[in-house]
């Protein structure tokens, strides 16, 4: 049996990060941790199948997790309001940027592609979204 998908979302606006988790627990995946500040986040990064970034969390600039993340080969993608794309792609250039406020059906796709392209680079069927 398939272990359902664990997504890390780090996201400051509680009611965005529980529109997050409603949006990851519709499509068949786990919401693991929603992440309100930068050193929760950081520890929480272990077990994630992918991960939903805000980019400036609490004043602070997501960067760390993101690296972490990047660093385990862990995908994640960007959904903020944050005007600085150019520095986003600059530093992380395989990270789609969702640009708040999303659709949830951009970012529906995004993720699921996040996860299959995974899926792709380790060679098992384990972590997709519905």
């Amino acid at each position: 049996m398939t272990k359902p998908p664990q997504i890390l979302i780090v996201e400051d606006e509680i009611l965005i990060a529980m529109d997050l988790e409603d949006m990851v627990a519709e499509m068949g995946g786990t919401a693991i941790a929603s992440a309100h500040n930068i050193k929760t986040a950081m520890a929480e990064s272990i077990e994630a199948d992918a991960a939903i970034l805000d980019v400036d969390v609490a004043g602070q600039l997501v960067f760390p997790v993101a690296d972490i993340l990047a660093a385990r080969g862990i995908p994640f993608l960007f959904n903020t309001g944050h005007s600085a794309e150019d520095v986003l792609r600059a530093r992380y250039e395989s990270a789609p940027i969702c640009r708040k406020p999303t659709l949830p059906r951009q970012l529906k796709l995004t993720l699921q592609k996040l996860l299959a392209s995974r899926n792709d680079r380790t060679g098992t069927g384990d972590a997709a979204l519905a």
